[in-house]
């Protein structure tokens, strides 16, 4: 246990005190954060809407350009919480629950139910508003499995073949220092910038009026979440031949980016064409979203099918990342 904290101090003040290192840790996430957070209110996004007991009215929703009809139990609070559009329909009365950032969407609303119902000029519309969540706080929450993902795979990635390149690792290798020790290590300075990292994320949340409901299981998680991110970029250096380590780089560039722009990290689910939809909602960045996303900001606990998701993937990354990434090939 000794050898694996002093590695992980050196290790954490080596990179710490590399300029490029520090941007990538703190400036990258606020730079992409303020962009979309800023930009987010200016896309056309195609709003979710939940049409009780009227699947009918769902269909025809869906033929508009605006709207998305669906049929679900799910409570209007947590509805609204959503930015999702609760529509109930009788003979002559419609109730439309809306997130009061969306208010501007309600006639264009109230215009295709009125041409579903044949322009019933006696329906009657009863309106309530309710919070939904704003832009800054969708960005910002997403930010969060963005800052895993980056900080685990180019963390990892980028000090091991900085290492390779400089010939630390032989010297490191000509230590009592054990293969498991040394990704260990690794792993700790992972969590260390990560928790580094997001402190600047949420002063930006605050100074954009979002106040993030931290707790317990959102540490577990952000954790866990990088640890998975890390196995992944572990495995990557791990499976790259020595005398080629800078593919591993490459390697990680292909594998992360598009992990980080089809996820919901920055766009709902919806906003997604056909298929792409579904991969980015099953996806390991929008998953760790979602469960952050739930906790802080609409303060439910995740469901048992995302615990048990990323508990899996977080369980098999980091032990294959243990057996592919070695100091030596003996231990």
């Amino acid at each position: 246990m000794r050898r694996i904290i002093y590695t992980a101090k050196a290790i954490i003040k080596d990179n710490l005190s590399n300029k490029t290192t520090i941007f990538f840790v703190i400036a990258f996430p606020l730079f992409l954060a303020m962009i979309f957070a800023f930009a987010f209110g200016a896309v056309n996004h195609t709003v979710e809407t939940v049409v009780v007991n009227q699947q009918g009215l769902g269909r025809f929703l869906n033929t508009s350009a605006m709207f998305i009809g669906i049929t679900s139990n799910i409570s209007v609070h947590s509805a609204l919480l959503h930015n999702y559009f609760v529509v109930n329909v009788s003979k002559n009365d419609t109730i439309i629950y809306y997130p009061s950032n969306y208010g501007y969407l309600v006639p264009s609303l109230k215009a295709l139910i009125l041409e579903y119902k044949s322009n019933d000029s006696s329906m009657v519309f009863t309106l309530y508003s309710g919070k939904g969540f704003t832009g800054s706080e969708f960005v910002i929450s997403g930010m969060i499995g963005v800052i895993a993902l980056s900080n685990g795979v180019f963390g990892v990635t980028g000090v091991s073949t900085g290492y390779y390149r400089d010939k630390l690792v032989d010297r490191l290798a000509a230590s009592p220092l054990k293969n498991h020790e040394w990704v260990i290590s690794l792993m700790i300075y992972e969590l260390v910038i990560t928790l580094i990292s997001i402190v600047p994320l949420f002063l930006l949340g605050i100074a954009l009026g979002f106040i993030p409901a931290i707790g317990v299981l959102f540490i577990v998680f952000l954790l866990l979440g990088t640890l998975t991110f890390s196995g992944l970029g572990a495995v990557i250096v791990g499976i790259t031949p020595k005398e080629k380590i800078f593919v591993s780089q490459i390697a990680a560039n292909i594998i992360t980016f598009p992990l980080i722009f089809l996820s919901n990290a920055f766009f709902p689910t919806v906003d997604f064409p056909g298929i792409i939809r579904y991969i980015v909602e099953y996806q390991p960045v929008s998953i760790l979203n979602d469960i952050i996303r739930g906790l802080i900001v609409y303060r439910v606990p995740p469901s048992p099918f995302n615990i048990l998701y990323i508990f899996l993937l977080t369980l098999v990354l980091v032990m294959l990342g243990g057996k592919t990434l070695r100091l030596r090939e003996a231990d």
